[in-house]
């Protein structure tokens, strides 16, 4: 045996009872991100309630339901807590170590100011969109060049690229897939190749800039990786999947794609503009954000300390607008509101004078079957009114947020907040692999695979690439960038470690190309296509994906291992 598989043998952790339960919770997490799942689950009613809710099917003869039902939606947001309370109470894992760990961070990767990096950039990229800036642009470039399918064709794909560099690729699939279901329902063309056109460009231009994608953050920040290093690396690597991308893309859909389309005149771009003030200074946060990152890579500041400003001075831009624009409707804050409920009256949804009269001829009628026991628990219906109350002043100051600051809160509802329980479990649950033997087996396997820097590039960007779509692509990043970290990998040369850093970046950006499930925009894209009557399938898509993937991530890793060979 060499000094080296020496090495190896003593730094690989043995495996326990323990290791294969955290594994075994990692797959079960992914799996529920990927394909949510949702049931109810039935429970008690208290008494006090329960004398009072009314259904038509009885289990007492009375009209009387002695059960509620509770939704439980296993996904993204629920499922990694769950695994790790489960993790906790079977002692596979320890409060102190892993989950403390997990969310403070180390060896570069901090949790919390990633979380805060995105929103920031998140709340700044929304509220462009909400001007209508991004609809004003893609409804232009459909009024001037879409009168010829093949030109459209490419004008969708380079707008999405400019797009997804300057802001996100979930901005993106949110802006444009309307946008282009709408087109096609009023011109009759078919939308399937602008579609994913449209996706392959938001997820291959979103490598270019470190804030294109949280996979970009997460694999960067782990590195101490600039903002300006990593345009300089990423920046051919983009160009040249970008133009692999159309180049595949047109080809293979030049037959799907109508040579002539009558457009829509009554569409004006000018109608997209909804708030004009807030996409020019929208328009001046960002850029101004994007150079003062530039700056700070010469300074060693933090990323999250330098964006967090610019997305609050963008908050407070929209907020100053709006007030001043909504002065008149203060009127509106004492004036009623009205609810339109979408599910059955509940009790704790009317009134106590209403909840009397309506109950009044049931409460005579149960008057001699109401038991001391159900009369002494009267002062639960306090609890129930104080909870009325209390709801109702929460609707009612949701409602005037509505009316004061109508863009804050609108930007504020399409946060992206499911990402911060998902990405904070993730972390716990990728450190509890670490703490538990998976991380290191997984550095060894990939310290094996990497004997040269060509070897690293292309081996861990098809690994990647395909774990994507097992993983996820958040998961996956947080997955490697651990296992790029231990000391097993860092045992191989300086250039095979950075190309495999960088092969990470583009397998995860890349990697989402090949099916819906390689990232969580694809699953939104899903979403959306689905509401607008635009049915995807899984196999649909990766026909159409599939081809232009493979070439993109030869070609991006072939230019990041001329770029290696170069500078080294």
């Amino acid at each position: 045996m060499s000094a080296s598989e020496l090495r190896d043998e003593i730094s690989l952790p043995s495996l326990t009872w323990r290791s294969w339960l955290v594994l075994a919770a990692f797959i079960v997490t992914t799996v529920f991100v990927i394909r949510p799942l949702s049931f109810r689950v039935p429970l008690p009613r208290p008494a006090a309630i329960h004398s009072l809710w009314q259904h038509p099917a009885t289990e007492t003869g009375l009209g009387i339901s002695r059960w509620w039902y509770i939704g439980v939606h296993m996904d993204m947001k629920l499922t990694p807590w769950l695994v790790i309370l489960l993790l906790l109470a079977s002692t596979a894992i320890r409060f102190g170590d892993e989950v403390v760990h997990g969310f403070v961070g180390g060896n570069g990767i901090e949790p919390y100011s990633i979380v805060i990096l995105i929103f920031a950039l998140a709340y700044i990229c929304i509220s462009l969109d909400e001007s209508g800036l991004l609809s004003y642009v893609a409804v232009h470039v459909t009024s001037r060049w879409g009168h010829d399918g093949r030109v459209l064709l490419l004008c969708f794909y380079a707008l999405s690229c400019v797009m997804a560099v300057i802001t996100n690729n979930d901005v993106v699939v949110l802006c444009l897939t309307p946008i282009i279901c709408i087109f096609s329902d009023t011109t009759g063309a078919n939308a399937e190749p602008f579609l994913i056109a449209m996706f392959i460009a938001a997820n291959t231009a979103s490598m270019a800039l470190f804030i294109g994608n949280p996979t970009n953050i997460i694999v960067a920040e782990a590195n101490n990786v600039s903002f300006l290093s990593y345009s300089a690396w990423m920046g051919l690597p983009f160009l040249g999947a970008a133009v692999a991308g159309i180049a595949v893309l047109y080809l293979t859909s030049m037959r799907k794609i109508p040579r002539a389309i009558a457009i829509d005149v009554t569409i004006r771009p000018r109608d997209m503009l909804r708030r004009f003030r807030q996409a020019v200074l929208g328009s001046v946060v960002l850029v101004s954000c994007l150079i003062a990152l530039s700056i700070s890579s010469f300074f060693g500041v933090a990323v999250w300390i330098v964006t967090l400003p610019f997305g609050v001075a963008m908050l407070l831009i929209d907020a100053i607008i709006d007030l001043s624009t909504t002065r008149a409707m203060r009127t509106l804050e004492s004036a009623p509101i009205p609810v339109t409920l979408s599910e059955p009256i509940t009790y704790a949804d009317v009134d106590a004078s209403d909840i009397e009269l309506q109950c009044a001829p049931a409460a005579s009628q149960l008057a001699g079957s109401l038991s001391p026991t159900a009369i002494a628990e009267q002062p639960n219906k306090a609890r129930i009114m104080y909870s009325a109350r209390l709801r109702h002043r929460i609707v009612h100051g949701i409602h005037i947020l509505d009316m004061r600051v109508p863009t804050v809160s609108a930007v504020l509802r399409r946060l992206p907040y499911g990402i911060i329980p998902f990405s904070l479990g993730m972390f716990i649950i990728v450190e509890s692999l670490s703490e538990q033997g998976w991380t290191p087996r997984l550095a060894w396997l990939l310290k094996h695979m990497c004997p040269s820097t060509a070897a690293a590039v292309f081996i861990v960007g098809a690994v990647t690439s395909l774990a994507c779509n097992v993983l996820n692509n958040l998961p996956m990043a947080i997955l490697f960038s651990r296992a790029l970290q231990h000391p097993i990998f860092a045992q191989v040369d300086d250039g095979s470690r950075r190309g495999a850093m960088f092969a990470l970046i583009i397998g995860s950006n890349v990697g989402a190309n090949f099916t819906l499930v390689g990232s969580l925009a694809g699953l939104m894209f899903q979403g959306i296509a689905s509401q607008k009557k635009r049915e995807i399938g899984y196999f649909t898509f990766m026909r159409w994906c599939a081809p232009v993937m493979v070439v993109q991530l030869a070609v991006s890793c072939a230019i990041l291992v001329a770029e290696l060979v170069v500078v080294k």
